[in-house]
């Protein structure tokens, strides 16, 4: 005769939760291990994680002795062969799970006698602060915190660019370093990249007013700033001469200017492109503060030095926009200077630069360029489709199809279904890569627990997935960390995505970005109908998915934002990286990217109504 079928219900169920036991006491050791690494930082709040594992042990080891007293009720009620081989077998699941309670249990007592070696005065760190039960010391909320760090951020950026950086005075006017630290690892130098990118957040500082007392002083860096351009492009260096244009490809220079001759992946032809589109912002920024210059003899004057038509090119977006559209289809190293091919990144900011370069060109009676950059631009459209994937296996351009978040035209926009479901997939790999993604938030396991097994929310997100580089050296394989530029461009997609819905007055979900979706209404009461399958639906102000969707976009923009507050100094500053298992920042210090990145964040997030 059978087991009765309400026994064989409770013994499925109960060898579920013994299964669940088995997770949490995995995830209990793994934190216990994390807990060792990170005891040589202080004893005295790992005591109080000693406090908070032991409660756990015994919680669990609790709920081991509910689980065998049930055990021997279903002996009693089932008699079967059958069942009681099921029952045999749960025997074991639970003697294994005893097995590992007592393994923790040794783990906790070696924490403790490591403890005692150790000093009592220290700084708390991240992991350690996190694994306490009770509440952190209360903490700022998250927009108080972004006032203040918005100050800092601009303080620090500034302070690594000449003139008047203090991290920058013996550097050459104009010149952006991309962070103080000049050894272990050495980056006193000035990148093409890194300083068109700051460049481009100091032009949006400069336009939110330009009468300001602090837009006087950026009008300054941005003059120095275009005149040192104007002379690295023409500095011979290890990729060229400027007779031909193929210096331009050179990634980074000294802090005086002089050309950087050591071994290096060269050439990188993001520098041109991400050059040329600052200071066409910056040119559209100043014309619009000076409405008479367009017209003026002075104009003409300011403006030859930026763009004016003739060939071979003298001026400095007129020479990059013609080494772009020459040299597009060339491979070159990525912008994290390791691979070299075609990449993501580097075409969709040379599609951005020959599309408004065509434009500007146009403006300047430059028909011929106009219509020669347009042309690129087309072709460059159709090779960018190359990248997408239709199948969903993300490559390792993941990592690039998130970070730059600041593109407008036709291919790959930030809100578009491409780029949501390749963060979404990015995040995911994060999320489980880097152990600092599982350390407790607020003091209470649960809280983060629920957190990271939520579809979509913040955690620490790194270049791409199997980075080698920890800050130092990439001498170990999958050694990489989370970034803090990674992290809040992540927040940038996510409120620049909100922006479009608003601005647009529609959501439109389609059958390529409905994972993304539902991922990110998976933690509401408001769910993506069952029909039409394939989704194709839009959705509107009147609309309650309309409503939440744009919420949400603001929540996890925020819970990314919340990652960087919680790994940055209590100062304020930020590094390059924050470490995968222990949180605390690593790698170059202050860096200019960093601050530039968390900028224009918080710029996507203050456009939101």
């Amino acid at each position: 005769m059978p087991p009765p079928p309400l026994h064989r219900a409770a013994a499925e169920r109960f060898e579920r939760e013994l299964g669940a036991r088995d997770e949490q006491i995995a995830h209990l050791t793994e934190l216990l291990e994390t807990a060792l690494a990170a005891a040589s930082h202080g004893a005295q709040s790992a005591q109080n994680d000693i406090a908070a594992l032991s409660a756990g042990i015994t919680e669990l080891t609790a709920d081991l002795g509910r689980a065998r007293a049930r055990i021997a009720e279903l002996v009693v009620s089932v008699q079967t062969e059958d069942y009681e081989e099921q029952l045999a077998a749960c025997r074991e699941r639970a003697e294994a799970l005893e097995e590992e309670v007592a393994d923790a249990e040794e783990w906790n007592q070696q924490l403790e006698r490591q403890l005692q070696e150790l000093p009592l005065d220290f700084v708390q760190q991240p992991l350690t602060d996190a694994l306490s039960t009770g509440k952190l010391s209360s903490a700022p909320s998250l927009d108080t915190w972004l006032k203040k760090e918005e100050a800092v951020a601009v303080d620090r950026l500034l302070a690594n660019v000449a003139p008047g950086g203090r991290n920058a005075q013996d550097a050459t006017p104009g010149t952006v370093i991309a962070s103080p630290s000049r050894e272990h690892p050495d980056y006193y130098f000035q990148w093409v990249r890194d300083a068109a990118i700051t460049m481009s957040s100091l032009v949006d500082l400069y336009t939110d007013d330009p009468a300001s007392p602090l837009a006087a002083h950026l009008l300054e860096i941005l003059d120095a700033y275009t005149s040192l351009q104007h002379t690295l492009q023409r500095t011979t260096n290890p990729s060229g001469t400027f007779s031909d244009l193929s210096c331009l490809g050179e990634p980074k220079f000294h802090t005086d200017g002089s050309a950087f001759t050591g071994s290096w992946g060269r050439p990188q032809r993001d520098g041109p492109p991400l050059r040329a589109i600052a200071l066409m912002q910056y040119l559209h920024a100043y014309n619009a503060s000076h409405p008479t210059l367009w017209s003026s003899e002075e104009g003409v004057e300011w403006f030859k030095t930026l763009y004016e038509p003739s060939l071979p090119a003298q001026s400095i977006i007129k020479a990059d926009l013609e080494y772009i559209s020459h040299n597009w289809h060339e491979s070159g190293f990525d912008l994290w200077e390791e691979v070299r091919g075609l990449h993501f990144f580097t075409a969709m900011v040379q599609l951005r630069a020959l599309r408004e370069g065509a434009e500007l060109a146009a403006a300047f009676g430059d028909v011929g360029a106009a219509s020669w950059y347009q042309s690129q631009a087309e072709d460059m459209e159709l090779f960018l489709e190359e990248f997408w994937d239709p199948k969903g296996s993300y490559r390792r351009d993941v990592g690039e199809r998130a970070l730059w978040t600041r593109l407008d035209g036709h291919v790959f926009l930030p809100h578009s279904d491409e780029t949501l479901v390749t963060l979404l997939a990015l995040t995911h790999d994060q999320r489980d890569r880097f152990p600092i993604n599982f350390a407790p938030r607020d003091g209470l396991f649960a809280q983060t627990l629920a957190a990271v097994t939520m579809p979509l929310q913040g955690v620490g997100i790194g270049r791409y997935p199997e980075d080698a580089y920890n800050g130092y050296d990439s001498s170990t394989p999958d050694a990489g960390n989370p970034w803090f530029l990674c992290t809040t461009s992540a927040a940038e997609v996510l409120y620049r995505t909100a922006a479009h819905i608003q601005e647009s007055g529609r959501l439109h979900v389609r059958e390529r970005g409905a994972p993304f979706w539902e991922a990110l209404l998976s933690a509401t009461d408001t769910w993506l109908p069952l029909s039409p399958k394939p989704p194709d639906r839009t959705y509107h102000l009147a609309d309650q998915l309309f409503n939440t969707t744009l919420a949400r976009l603001k929540e996890v923009g925020d819970s990314f934002l919340d990652v960087v507050r919680r790994h940055a100094s209590d100062e304020g500053s930020l590094s390059e990286q924050f470490d995968r298992v222990t949180g605390y920042e690593t790698g170059a210090r202050d860096l200019t990217w960093s601050y530039g990145a968390l900028l224009q964040a918080l710029r996507a997030r203050e456009a939101l109504h």
